[in-house]
């Protein structure tokens, strides 16, 4: 076998260089455009975060202590804070909602610990829905500026009221 010239052995190493590099930069592109890709793509998922609140709820079924007489649930704030109570509402299974501030008991900011909502479906809350069956669901939810919203407590109703009030 006739040896190489050294300009035959210059040319034939030259290109595995140009080789190398042209494919890194093919990788860099291709890796660039799907990066930019997914992060165009997922502007519209992203969403508010959701507080960091936790609330409590207790149903009275037997309507003890209750002015309109009937079963209803107490909401109660255990931790964590929201500034604006108007972004904060109590809507039943129907789609009625009040929101926090408006509830008797509620305030303009979903703050202290122990502060709760009296849902009944009468009086401040007459917007909602009584509780007048098992099964009857009841959500907390915060809206956010951009359309969005979040649940905060979703509860349902275990068992049958043994008082009702008039709107049953």
């Amino acid at each position: 076998m006739p040896a190489l010239a050294p300009s035959d052995r210059r040319s034939s190493r030259g290109i595995s260089p140009v080789v190398g590099v042209s494919l890194l930069v093919v990788i860099v592109v291709l890796l660039a455009a799907m990066v930019g890709m997914m992060v165009m793509g997922f502007e519209d998922v992203l969403s508010e975060p959701q507080p960091q609140v936790s609330f409590d709820v207790d149903y009275h079924p037997d309507g003890v202590d209750n002015g309109a007489n009937g079963a209803y649930i107490n909401i109660t704030h255990e931790f964590g804070s929201i500034e604006d109570g108007g972004q904060v509402f109590v809507v039943d299974d129907a789609n009625n909602r009040i929101a926090w501030e408006d509830v008797w008991t509620g305030d303009e900011e979903v703050g202290p610990a122990g502060e709760y909502a009296h849902i009944d479906g009468s009086g401040s809350d007459s917007a909602l829905r009584p509780i007048c069956e098992a099964g009857q669901r009841y959500r907390v939810v915060i809206e956010h500026e951009g359309g969005s919203s979040s649940v905060l407590v979703d509860y349902e109703i275990p068992t049958a009221p043994t008082a009702t009030n008039a709107a049953c």
